[in-house]
């Protein structure tokens, strides 16, 4: 990437994607009169996506100018599909290829059916292209398997190690040094969020490394920024284009510098057989640990810390720790008439129980309070996608073609009034309400994997660390509103939240006003 001909070289790799990509585009695909003669199937299967509803152009390359509006008001379209097709699925375009909306009713279906047909990793690595941004495809990711057994299993056991990192990250990105102090609600919550979750994965010292966090912090632009130029990429040019592209080698080498000390002292203490280091009072219990435990790769660094960068994409990303982070304390400036209420849940609970795990599930309000910011301001625009690996028949007839991608319109599902009574208002504490009523304590959580509530997935690839998610954001808004007065910055609403592809995401200006509690 140093010579000076990188430039030139790819300007013609980029010129070379938008010829071929356009030469794509412009074919379409041809009705044999084989096809005209068969049934209506197999016609369909050729006319590939053509018998689905489209918002929009019906062509890719006609409609690229109404796809540039899809990426800046993406909600609106998929609201108007949504709207437009209740009774059916309908497809919306991005710049390669369609996406196909499915209806609430393939939900049970999309959960159920096996990897072979609708494969969930085949959709992600389309879209991340994980094996050039983080050196691995989804069949090789073995350690996420440690995230939904042993992580969920040690909650307990970690949770003072989780409380203790959020209050140390509070007190040093909170704490008003004056009266009142405006704070970056996207920079604290990244900073926040990741020193709790790297002190579950890496441990101490280094979840408080500054470089460490920093280099954290910053993946998930890369990869999406990599991943962005990969996906327009013919397939057979992106091992080509990556290597001009992508700084796998760069990032993972990095990181090998910080990881590298710390694995060296383990496997150390591991080797002689360390009595006192193997004693469970001294023994690391992190999710590094756990792999060096069980895994022959402990010798190669290089791999180790790829499946650590991995670990921290999806907690960063997939999992949205910091979007709900950063949404919540919005949504908790410009509402601050509840603040009192959750004061006094989480003063009734902490006097009974501590500030313990077993606290956790009795602070209802809190828990409400959260997913009802996951429903009402939204992750995704698109979720729970798939790709069909193989021709598909959905229950209502509609046939999907082998090779198309298919999410489900989670936003517009979860403000969908056939489901929520006024779903276009803001009612922190809608699911406390529902919990209270049906006299259950478990269906309306913010845990709880629904098919009215699917911001955590669904079926088996729902998130595995949705528990120890939950735990974290818990405990994190219990610790605010016990600790300080928040309110926006100089306006009376707060700023909207951007859509990037189909992520939403709190707005990067938005400030909110931090001050020590006063009563």
């Amino acid at each position: 990437m140093d010579s000076p001909f990188t430039p030139y070289l790819v300007t013609c790799i980029c010129a070379a994607l938008v010829a071929v990509c356009s030469f794509k585009l412009l074919r379409r695909p041809k009705v044999s009169r084989v096809c005209l003669n068969k049934d209506r199937v197999l016609l369909r299967a050729c006319n590939k996506l053509d018998h689905i509803p489209a918002v929009g152009q019906s062509s890719l390359l006609a409609s690229y100018w109404f796809t540039k509006g899809l990426e800046v008001d993406l909600p609106r379209f998929v609201q108007e599909g949504y709207d437009k097709y209740k009774s059916g699925v309908f497809r919306v375009p991005n710049l390669t290829h369609w996406i196909v909306c499915l209806h609430r009713n393939d939900l049970d279906h999309v959960a159920r059916v096996p990897e072979n047909h609708l494969s969930f990793n085949q959709a992600t690595e389309s879209s991340f292209k994980t094996e050039y941004t983080l050196g691995m495809k989804m069949d090789d990711l073995h350690h996420l398997s440690l995230i939904r057994s042993h992580l969920t299993r040690n909650l307990s056991v970690l949770y003072a190690d989780v409380r203790d990192e959020i209050t140390a990250a509070c007190d040093e990105f909170l704490n008003p040094k004056h009266d009142v102090k405006a704070i970056s609600v996207l920079h604290v919550s990244l900073r926040i969020v990741c020193r709790a979750n790297n002190r579950v994965f890496v441990g101490l010292p280094l979840c408080r490394d500054p470089d460490w966090l920093n280099l954290n912090i910053n993946l998930p632009r890369a990869i999406m920024n990599e991943a962005r130029i990969l996906r327009f990429s013919p397939n057979f040019m992106v091992p080509l284009v990556s290597k001009f592209i992508t700084n796998l080698s760069g990032r993972t080498s990095r990181r090998v510098s910080l990881l590298g000390p710390v694995v060296k002292d383990r496997l150390q203490h591991m080797e002689a057989e360390d009595v006192d280091w193997c004693d469970k009072r001294n023994k690391p219990n992190d999710v590094l640990q756990w792999w060096l435990d069980i895994s022959e790769e402990k010798t190669c660094l290089p791999l180790l810390t790829r499946r650590m960068i991995i670990i921290n994409f999806v907690a960063i990303n997939v999992c949205s720790h910091i979007s709900i982070l950063s949404q919540v304390l919005l949504n908790l400036a410009e509402n601050p008439q509840y603040i009192q209420e959750l004061r006094d849940e989480v003063e009734a609970v902490v006097s009974k129980h501590g500030w313990t795990k077993e606290a956790i599930p009795e602070k209802r309000k809190v828990d409400s309070f959260l997913k009802e910011t996951q429903r009402f301001e939204g992750i995704s625009v698109l979720d729970l996608t798939r790709k069909a690996m193989r021709d598909v028949t959905l229950a209502d007839g509609t046939f999907i073609p082998q090779g198309t991608i298919l999410a489900f319109p989670m936003y517009a599902m979860h403000h969908d009034d056939a489901v929520y009574e006024n779903p276009s208002i803001f009612e922190p504490f809608r699911f406390a309400d529902m919990r209270n009523k049906e006299f259950e304590g478990s269906r309306h959580q913010m845990v709880t994997i629904a098919p009215d509530m699917l911001s955590f997935g669904l079926g088996v690839h729902a998130c595995p660390a949705r528990f120890f998610a939950a735990t974290v954001l818990k405990t994190m808004l219990a610790r605010i509103v016990m600790s300080y007065d928040v309110k926006l910055e100089d306006a009376k609403s707060r700023p909207s939240s951007l859509h990037v592809g189909f992520s939403i995401v709190p707005n990067p200006a938005a400030k909110v006003m931090f001050r020590n509690r006063v009563n």
